[in-house]
């Protein structure tokens, strides 16, 4: 469980505190705002989920559905950092034949993921706004529909969150392959 919730996660952090990241996708989805201004915005917002730092620009249902953003993440990160060293932590104390064993075991569980992951993005990339709508629902159970004239519309349309879960699930799809091919390789040692 620790390898499948790690491989599903591992770039959660990477992608939620990257505002290079966030600029490439906004500059892709033609954001309404000059880029130094959506700019300033993203280091704010990154400043937030970092310590909290008041958005002082954001309505108060903006506010409150990235505060509930902030919760998601920080929650995720947690699961991620658990579920990574516990993964480290129990590979170091097997013994050798173990350690062969359990290489079977992740190499399956990789490819799994794998095709789990071609699946899921092959139905949410196929028709995005329902599976956004549904992720919200899941997630956010309040307060995440906002007017197409919000800061938070403008800054990150629906165009931004799908190139971003693109890029999210084919970051799973390249680590699975990765520990996939690692993982082969051990096991011909």
């Amino acid at each position: 469980m620790s390898l499948i919730l790690s491989l599903f996660l591992w770039s959660i952090p990477i992608l939620a505190f990257n505002s290079d990241i966030w600029m490439i996708f906004q500059k892709r989805s033609e954001v309404a705002l000059d880029l130094e201004t959506a700019k300033s915005y993203d280091s704010q917002i990154l400043d937030f989920f970092r310590t909290g730092l008041k958005l002082g620009f954001l309505n108060e249902n903006e506010l409150t559905h990235m505060e509930d953003v902030k919760t998601v993440i920080t929650i995720t990160n947690i699961v991620f950092g658990f579920s990574f060293v516990s993964l480290l932590t129990g590979f170091s104390y097997l013994s050798r034949s173990q350690k062969k064993f359990l290489l079977n075991s992740v190499q399956k569980t990789s490819v799994f993921v794998f095709v789990i992951t071609l699946i899921l993005a092959t139905l949410i990339l196929t028709n995005f706004q329902t599976s956004f709508l549904s992720f919200h629902k899941i997630f956010f159970v309040t307060n995440f529909i906002f007017p197409a004239d919000s800061l938070l519309k403008t800054l990150y349309p629906d165009t931004f969150f799908r190139d971003l879960a693109a890029v999210y699930l084919i970051s799973i799809m390249v680590i699975s392959l990765v520990v996939t091919v690692v993982t082969h390789r051990l096991k011909l040692k």
